[in-house]
């Protein structure tokens, strides 16, 4: 029998019904609200929740974006802090700032060492550090053209950076988003089975892409 998993998505929010469901808010004086979700006209999150939704997985939807697909560290920081005392396996991060936040930072390592998997965005090639993606013992994902089915690739294991198919059913969904919600889906597919998260990165390391060598 498969296992229970709990999923928590911070973006946009989706349009059908999931485990949880609440929208972070941040008022002028940077106070934080926990509330009802927007209606937001975007496809994103519900490009990215239908990517990792299935039988026995339970969605923490977490609005952390607005109508214009923006979003800052306070409301992320309010989302992780959310999460921290509820029962999550694994937390799906779509998004990424240049800036490093020691509190987004500290709550990441908290919910890490709660065994919880965080996975995040981060650029194919680039000199520029993005985070939550670069902090210890986060995933690293990112747009892999060179895999054209679901399955996830290798790219530098050893430092947590993998690579998916960044197409989605809706054209103006692509990237490394997409990406991250594919890697998502099928790290809980074998939680589902009762893998642990060494032996399915230990799976997931030893795939690779032969990608063409520059001329």
């Amino acid at each position: 029998m498969n296992k229970e998993i709990f999923v928590a998505i911070l973006d946009s929010g989706c349009s059908f019904d999931t485990f949880d469901k609440v929208s972070v808010q941040i008022d002028d004086n940077h106070n934080c609200k926990i509330s009802d979700q927007k209606k937001i006209n975007f496809n994103h999150g519900d490009v990215i929740a239908n990517i990792i939704k299935a039988e026995n997985i339970n969605i923490y939807d977490i609005q952390v974006f607005d109508e214009n697909l923006t979003t800052t560290p306070i409301q992320v920081f309010h989302a992780l802090k959310y999460l921290l005392d509820k029962k999550v396996d694994v937390i799906n991060l779509s998004l990424g700032f240049t800036s490093n936040f020691v509190e987004i930072k500290e709550l990441c390592e908290k919910l890490i060492k709660k065994g919880v998997t965080i996975i995040a965005s981060y650029p194919r090639r680039s000199n520029t550090n993005i985070y939550p993606a670069s902090y210890d013992e986060v995933i690293k994902v990112t747009s892999e053209f060179m895999v054209k089915d679901e399955k996830v690739v290798a790219l530098e294991a050893e430092k947590l950076f993998f690579g998916a198919n960044p197409f989605s059913n809706k054209k103006e969904v692509t990237g490394s988003s997409v990406s991250v919600a594919k890697f998502t889906s099928e790290f809980c597919e074998y939680l589902k089975k009762g893998y642990t998260k060494k032996e399915i990165l230990n799976e997931f390391s030893q795939r690779r892409v032969n990608e063409p060598k520059p001329r």
